[in-house]
């Protein structure tokens, strides 16, 4: 099953950076973290916000050549709670963007083997969750963000820090 809870999405991201930091070494990738100082509240599964980003993170390890730079941010977007997955590498050519989601795609466009299924399954689990994987390639960056609900969060997390300091 899926939970929806409160989560952080901000400690989500250090805990990713720190699981595949020694991933991003071996494959000679600069991992950075980008996370803002206050939290980053989102309803949703802490365990499939993680398990979706690994599956972004290790795609842009895999798919860029060595020596780029890949960023995982969070952010709180008005509303809208962001962990984001960014690399340096060659853009995702625009007629693509909606392929590379479909099982077994490969951008070269032969049969993946074994790992075809990662974007398809986090795209998903996002939608499990009432949120959704965004794509922006090109400006020598490619970006994909998971979106997830960040209102009910809020509203919750106020309620409950009005009712302590009321």
């Amino acid at each position: 099953g899926i939970a929806s809870e409160v989560v952080d999405v901000g400690e989500l991201a250090d805990e990713l950076a720190d699981e595949l930091r020694p991933r991003a070494e071996a494959l000679d990738h600069r991992l950075h973290v980008e996370t803002p100082a206050a939290p980053v509240p989102a309803l949703a599964d802490a365990g499939r916000v993680l398990q979706i980003g690994r599956i972004l993170l290790e795609n842009a390890l895999v798919h860029t050549p060595p020596g780029t730079r890949v960023r995982v941010s969070a952010a709180d977007d008005g509303g809208r709670a962001t962990l984001a997955v960014a690399n340096d590498g060659p853009p995702i050519p625009p007629d693509a963007h909606e392929q590379i989601f479909a099982r077994f795609y490969r951008l070269d466009g032969t049969l993946a083997s074994g790992s075809g299924l990662g974007l398809a399954i986090a795209r998903e689990l996002a939608e499990i969750m009432g949120g959704r994987i965004e794509l922006e390639s090109g400006r020598g960056e490619t970006i994909f963000t998971l979106v997830l609900r960040a209102e009910a969060a809020d509203r919750e997390l106020a309620g409950s820090f009005r009712r302590e300091n009321g």
